[in-house]
């Protein structure tokens, strides 16, 4: 062998190999003896159920398992969750050890292009995932870093990266925490901090896997070895990472910061929809009770239904429509508001999402809706000013009807925003007007006009904002949509 490696070779990267036991720079140790594990659940799946749901949803479709006594509760696991796709294949410690080069050596004989390599005590997110992919399949070595006074925490005694102080040889310099080896590194990262430490979630091409066998390391570190020769051929990359996009638990508080993490993380893909109250009332609210439906299991759809039975129950108070009554009604629907919040974050952080319960979501929530409007209406020609007048059940009856027109025109839209071909035909600003009508259509804002209206024991004012509001969107929506359903009809 003349000691030439082979050039990179340039793929899509998609495969992942999850180390059930230890951590990337704590091979053979197991990390289970420290509290924290793959077995470890955070926001309602263990730490291996969400590696490997959040891969699968980044793209990656092989899954590659060491896993040492925990294997045979792992399969349990996924065993017949229909959530998962991608093709798992277990590789027991005991035939597979990870501090054997060999090992590493076998794997890259089966490797295409690069793989990743993640520990077990970590969370991750499937942008990062994602962006590991693109930036990867070329050839480079990735490494995931974080600041280091915060990883320090953590005890992983992997590298630190150093910006190097020599004018003369400008880059990066890795150092290994146990011999404090120091290699240079070609950094393409001019904004990372002065000093960082490398994260449990490496990318490395499949000639640098069986690197070990080449150097003839006798028992060390295999990921290490790889780096060393990686940081030599000056292809290392280190990839920062946010506190919303990777976490390590075993930090102090680890948990609850990883918890916290994921549901900032679902929070600012949320928050262009979300109306002011959802954004700073509802959705404060909505995390205890997310917290709390997580701890016990519930499913989203049966946090729909609970939902839209509290609404239902604010209605029948609504229609009393007494003073006493109606701030119960207000309280109840501002409850079922915040339920209502909680089932596509469980959904979300469980990887639960389905077609069915978006449609319960939307139906339940116009009926909750419905049932509002006819419980005010009732209750306000039971009781108040306009006792016996049939003004407010003129009003109900139109804001009911609107509401109906208005779920067939989101449909339709939905319909229209499924189909590419013929939403081209609309032209880009009418795409976007429909957009914009379809994001603001979830807005619960009004609940606090509700309550609002309730406390100054003026509900039935509300069902004029309720049946000119409708029909103001049903002229809207109508507009925007006017050429599909001229075409339809």
């Amino acid at each position: 062998m003349d000691g030439t490696l082979p050039k990179p070779v340039t793929s899509v990267i998609d495969t992942a190999i999850l180390l059930a036991s230890s951590g990337v720079f704590t091979l053979g140790t197991n990390q289970g003896e420290r509290g924290t594990g793959i077995l470890t659940k955070v926001s309602g799946l263990t730490l291996f159920q969400r590696a490997v749901l959040t891969l699968q949803r980044a793209g990656i479709s092989q899954i590659w398992v060491l896993a040492g006594q925990e294997e045979k509760t792992l399969r349990a696991m996924i065993q017949g969750d229909d959530r998962i796709e991608a093709a798992i294949r277990w590789l027991p410690v005991r035939e597979f050890p990870p501090t054997d080069p060999q090992t590493w050596e076998a794997l890259s004989g089966e490797v295409k292009g690069s793989c990743l390599i993640i520990g077990c005590h970590v969370v991750f997110s499937s942008s990062l995932i994602q962006s590991l992919r693109m930036v990867g399949s070329d050839g480079r070595v990735l490494v995931v870093v974080g600041q280091s006074e915060e990883s320090r925490h953590t005890g992983n005694p992997g590298v630190v990266f150093q910006e190097d102080v020599e004018p003369s040889t400008l880059g990066t310099t890795v150092v290994f925490h146990d011999h404090s080896d120091v290699i240079p590194a070609q950094s393409t990262s001019p904004s990372l901090p002065a000093s960082f430490i490398a994260e449990d979630l490496v990318v490395l091409p499949s000639r640098l896997l069986g690197v070990s066998g080449v150097l003839q390391a006798g028992g060390g570190n295999p990921i290490r070895l790889a780096l060393e020769q990686a940081a030599i051929e000056g292809i290392i990359q280190p990839i920062p990472s946010s506190t919303t996009q990777f976490k390590d638990i075993r930090g102090p508080n680890g948990l609850q910061l990883a918890e916290r993490s994921l549901y900032q993380s679902l929070q600012s893909l949320k928050g262009g929809m979300d109306g002011i109250v959802d954004r700073y009332v509802n959705r404060k609210l909505s995390g205890i009770f997310t917290h709390v439906f997580l701890k016990f299991g519930v499913s989203p759809n049966m946090i729909t239904m609970a939902s839209m039975v509290i609404g239902l129950m604010a209605a029948g108070f609504f229609a009393l429509g007494s003073y006493q009554f109606g701030i119960i009604g207000a309280l109840l629907f501002q409850l079922s508001v915040v339920i209502d919040c909680c089932d596509g974050e469980v959904a979300r952080l469980t990887f639960s999402e389905s077609r069915f319960g978006q449609e319960l979501d939307i139906w339940a929530d116009n009926v909750v809706h419905m049932s509002i409007f006819a419980g005010i209406a009732s209750g306000a020609y039971l009781h108040g000013s306009w006792e016996g007048m049939n003004l407010p059940l003129i009003l109900g009856t139109c804001a009911v009807v609107a509401n109906m027109i208005s779920l067939w025109l989101v449909n339709r839209a939905r319909f229209l925003r499924s189909r590419p071909r013929e939403l081209r035909r609309l032209g880009e600003a009418t795409r976007t007007r429909m957009e914009f009508m379809l994001g603001n259509v979830t807005n619960r804002d009004f609940s606090v006009v509700v309550l609002l209206f309730a406390c100054m024991d003026i509900l039935g004012w509300f069902l004029w904002i309720a049946a000119i509001g409708s029909w103001v969107f049903i002229a809207s929506m109508g507009w925007i949509l006017r050429h599909s359903l001229l075409s339809r009809a």
